[in-house]
């Protein structure tokens, strides 16, 4: 019950924030009830965006962000599979076992079953859901997978990170469409930013929509079409220079779909959402699974002083907005807080999560509520 609680709370709060309060029992969907673009990049850096004065040519996120609300205290967790969760959820990861690291490719596990997600309590409301991208809650039992959690419709992988270009992991494909494995060419950013604006198209927008777009890029394997890379040729460093035009084919995509929803007359009923899942890697060890160790690692965090795994400044930068909102949120606590400024949870206890890496022993020590937790750091 505390979880249908608490993602019940996110649920109102995303529509609250378009058109207030709405009973999610309503008998028939309305077209006031607003459609929701949720869109994610992965491992994106807090600099490298356009309206925070980097080089890298972002103009649709811009305008997004100049045009809505930029969430400069905006929290996230600093891994990906953590920070999907805790979005899919509305429930911090170390109550389901997801609070370490991300579910590596040979795991079996995913996000447990009995945690009541979003895209489930906007069927319940009425809305079409779709996720379009990146998945990485679970792929070892397809009981984890994105069209058995409440979406109605899934297209892209299911794992952490594929090549761009054969859609691959570890020497198999993982390129899915409502569970069925899709054999196609193309970069996969473009894919998703084509079928997305293809599902838009095709949407009764009397119908409230939530899409869930999740890109994989900029995380590694760093690859570009040449026509991107082509727009980074002054730049020497071969890995920034494939690192930028991914962000900027990801821009692209984005720009895309919304034009879709100017075409189908729904931009102005529609919240629009954009974030970074956490910070980016400033060392090859935290990139992923592909090798990275000859390549450099390009994301720029500055003047944020931590990357993606630390949970402090830097460590979780998620960009966000009602047309935008961009958050270079920093540090581990958010919601209501004690007189002591610990967290109050949904049990209504204080408590504090507190991930401090010991030199000595490579642990991470939590705690929450009465209960010590701990586990190995993450490699």
């Amino acid at each position: 019950m505390r979880s249908e609680r608490r993602a019940v709370v996110l649920v109102l709060a995303l529509l609250a924030s378009s058109v207030g309060w709405l009973p999610l029992a309503a008998a028939q969907p309305t077209p006031s009830r607003p459609h929701i673009i949720y869109i994610l990049s992965d491992d994106q850096g807090w600099k490298d965006v356009g309206f925070h004065g980097s080089d890298i040519k972002t103009p649709n996120i811009d305008q997004l962000a100049q045009g809505g609300a930029r969430l400069e205290q905006f929290y996230a967790q600093p891994m990906c599979t953590p920070s999907r969760a805790a979005l899919m959820t509305g429930r911090y990861p170390f109550r389901y076992g997801l609070q370490t690291a991300v579910i590596p490719s040979a795991s079996k596990y995913g996000l447990a079953t009995d945690e009541l997600l979003l895209p489930r309590l906007l069927k319940e409301a009425g809305y079409t859901t779709a996720i379009i991208g990146k998945w990485h809650l679970g792929h070892g039992d397809r009981k984890y997978w994105p069209r058995q959690r409440g979406f109605d419709y899934q297209y892209g992988p299911v794992l952490g990170e594929i090549d761009y270009f054969s859609h691959s992991a570890h020497g198999r494909t993982d390129w899915y469409r409502d569970n069925e494995l899709v054999e196609e060419e193309g970069y996969v950013t473009t894919l998703l930013g084509n079928d997305a604006a293809d599902l838009i198209r095709a949407h009764d927008p009397h119908r409230p929509l939530f899409l869930y777009i999740t890109f994989t890029a900029p995380h590694a394997p760093y690859q570009a079409p040449k026509e991107y890379l082509d727009r980074y040729e002054r730049n020497a460093d071969p890995s920034r220079r494939a690192y930028a035009a991914m962000i900027t084919a990801m821009d692209d995509e984005i720009g895309r779909v919304i034009g879709a929803l100017d075409a189908r007359k729904m931009r102005e009923n529609t919240l629009i959402i954009f974030q970074s899942d956490n910070g980016g890697p400033r060392s090859a060890q935290f990139t992923g699974e592909v090798d990275m160790s000859k390549s450099t690692i390009s994301r720029r965090q500055r003047p944020l002083p931590r990357r993606k795994r630390i949970a402090l400044r830097g460590g979780h930068p998620r960009h966000r907005s009602r047309k935008l909102a961009r958050s270079d949120q920093t540090g581990f606590r958010g919601g209501p807080a004690d007189a002591h400024g610990r967290h109050v949870p949904d049990t209504g206890r204080p408590c504090r999560c507190a991930a401090r890496q010991e030199r000595a022993t490579g642990r991470l020590e939590c705690l929450a509520g009465h209960q010590r937790r701990e586990s190995l750091a993450a490699g």
